[in-house]
This record gives C-alpha cells, structure tokens and sequence, in this order.
C-alpha cells in the first residue's frame, strides 16, 4: 500500500484540486480519506484539559472505572426488569 498526503485548503467544497499530479498510474483503485481541521478542535482540548486537572473529577472517573472492572456497580432487581419492560 502506498499513501500520499497533501494539505490544501478547499475553494469549492465539491470539488479537490491538488497542486501536482498522484503519484499514482491510470486504473489504479484508491482510497480517499479526508480529514478536515476542525475550529472547534480547541474547545474540545480546553474541556479536557479542565477534566483533567479536576482532582475531585478525576478521582471520581477512577473510582467508577474500577467499580466498572470489579462488575460492583448497581444490579437492577428483576422487579425493577419487570416493572420497565412492563412500560
């Protein structure tokens, strides 16, 4: 498998013009992906920074993930089953 990569910015939404030529030969299949920069890329990392440094969060999340590894957490009765699968 071969990649080639180039990073451009679009005119036209429906349409990509690249600078050279693919790197390809006629018949060839190809993959496209593409990957867009996203404005909102930083607001995602700013949410995350502030979970992060949260001590109190933090330590909510590990105490709920090895409640999640030990299987310790809430079991539904089979009342409770019966009384939601009866709605």
């Amino acid at each position: 498998m071969y990649a080639y990569k180039e990073t451009l910015t679009l005119e036209n939404p429906q349409q990509l013009n690249l600078s050279r030529p693919l790197p390809f030969l006629r018949g060839k299949t190809v993959e496209v992906l593409v990957l867009v920069d996203d404005d909102n890329d930083d607001i995602i990392s700013d949410e995350t920074d502030a979970v992060l440094q949260d001590k109190s969060l933090m330590e909510q999340i590990a105490l709920s993930a090895q409640t999640y590894q030990q299987h310790g957490g809430y079991q539904v009765s089979p009342e409770e089953i019966n009384e939601i699968l009866s709605i």
